[in-house]
């Protein structure tokens, strides 16, 4: 028998625990990163528990109107799962989980599982439950992904990285958060009138909890910042979270040249790296230039999906027919 246990503070070395083991597991749902912004997402997050043991987790919060959200404040959720677990052990955490929301009033649910790319091992068990308890697609947007020894530039690209390079643009590691800020900020305002996602003080704490996962890699013309991007870092997956260049490195090809640099080299670590996603208005819109960009040095298309549906059983199957034990 699962139970769903809901999450509670005292809880929380078990939860990262299954989070370290889970063979989808991901820093973002580690409680150090889940509760940074716990004031905008109240925290309804659940553990899942078969036989004393912790099998599973997934964080979430509420929605108005009577609806349970996995976690919005996080780029995907879903079940985090550990790596021993079966299929008909999902189908009994989705069921657990289902019954506890529906204790609790709850008659929608939105899920955002976590794209395949970003898996340690195949764990896509909850995308075919979803199917079968009808739940349908209410957001969908393109992500762009390249396995890094792949990358090949476009010539646009490759020209861009050359001219930086021939200008004496070099690519390191940096720390220089506040100075990447003001570049980035400067360009998002500027072309799309909005701010970063992440305040300035909210990603140094990131940075700070997650030095190894969150970094920063930039181009420099002397001691000035040019351009620059902001990976978020596992194993498997470099993902650009954030770039961004000042006039003068977009004139110099800056950030081409970081890109070019990272592929080549820390990016290897990971079996791919993400562009991250290019359309706006929940999957509505496709800005044909952005992914361009991202397509020129050889990424194609995954997607970011979230689906709703109300909470209900998964029915269980008929047990083998005679012949297939």
């Amino acid at each position: 028998m699962i139970e769903a246990v809901p999450y509670e503070s005292s809880l929380r070395s078990e939860w990262d625990a299954v989070v370290q083991r889970a063979r989808n597991g991901h820093f973002l749902v580690r409680r150090d990163y889940v509760e940074y912004h716990a004031d905008r997402f109240p925290d309804a997050s659940y553990m899942f528990r078969e036989d004393g043991k912790w099998i599973g987790v997934v964080a979430g919060h509420p929605l108005r109107d009577g609806g349970w959200a996995t976690h919005h404040g996080l780029t995907f959720g879903g079940l985090v799962v550990d790596r021993d677990t079966r299929s008909p052990q999902v189908r009994g955490m989705l069921n657990a989980l289902h019954e506890a929301l529906r204790a609790r009033g709850v008659t929608r649910v939105r899920y955002r599982p976590m794209p395949w790319f970003h898996q340690g091992a195949p764990a896509q068990e909850d995308a075919y439950f979803l199917f079968r308890l009808g739940a349908k697609i209410v957001y969908r947007t393109l992500c762009t992904v390249v396995a890094p020894h792949e990358a090949k530039l476009v010539e646009l690209r490759r020209r861009g990285a050359r001219k930086a390079e021939k200008a004496d643009l070099r690519v390191r590691r940096s720390d220089d958060w506040d100075g990447y800020w003001q570049v980035l900020g400067d360009r998002l305002m500027a072309r799309y009138g909005a701010r970063p996602v992440h305040t300035l003080e909210e990603i140094k704490l990131l940075a700070s909890r997650f030095p190894d996962n969150i970094q920063l890699w930039a181009a420099f013309e002397g001691e000035a910042m040019r351009a620059g991007i902001v990976a978020y870092r596992t194993p498997n997956v470099f993902h650009m979270q954030y770039s961004g260049a000042d006039d003068r490195g977009r004139e110099l090809g800056a950030s081409d040249l970081v890109l070019r640099e990272v592929l080549a080299g820390p990016a290897r670590e990971s079996r791919w790296f993400s562009f991250g996603t290019s359309c706006e208005q929940d999957g509505g819109w496709l800005n044909d230039t952005l992914v361009a960009f991202k397509e020129g040095f050889g990424g194609h298309g995954a997607v970011h999906e979230e689906y709703e549906y109300e909470p209900r059983q998964i029915p269980v199957d008929e047990s083998l027919r005679p012949g297939m034990e």
